[in-house]
């Protein structure tokens, strides 16, 4: 099973949160993948670059993957995934805080007071002092 901590690097360092626009998760079955895990490499995203929209070979799901945990495809478009990932997103509203445990690619993994963790663009937040 992958462990929501079995993220990326990406700028580690724990920052407090305010939310400062509602998000809706836009894909309830997010796709989460394990280390060494096959992928058809499919479009970059052109409002967040560097995510990379996958189809996983072994379940067939399919989600937005960060480029630098892919390996670089092969002539059938096929890559592997370099450690565990899970795309879950938060559904989130304005003024709950958050605990951002990474950010990468315009997006904070982090984790609400109640213990869910999951993706949230980093424009939908704003620092706590």
């Amino acid at each position: 099973m992958i462990k929501h901590d079995d993220l990326i690097g990406g700028s580690s360092k724990m920052q407090e949160y305010m939310v400062i626009r509602d998000y809706h998760s836009c894909y309830p079955d997010p796709i989460i993948l394990k280390k060494n895990e096959e992928v058809i490499y499919g479009k970059e995203d052109h409002q967040y670059p560097n995510w990379i929209f996958c189809k996983s070979v072994d379940s067939n799901k399919e989600g937005w993957v960060p480029k630098q945990i892919l390996s670089a495809p092969n002539s059938l478009k096929h890559a592997k995934v370099f450690q565990g990932y899970s795309a879950h997103e938060l559904t989130i509203k304005k003024g709950k805080q958050l605990s951002g445990l990474k950010n990468l690619n315009e997006w904070t993994y982090g984790e609400t007071a109640e213990g869910e963790k999951g993706w949230i663009p980093t424009d939908h937040l704003s620092p706590c002092e």
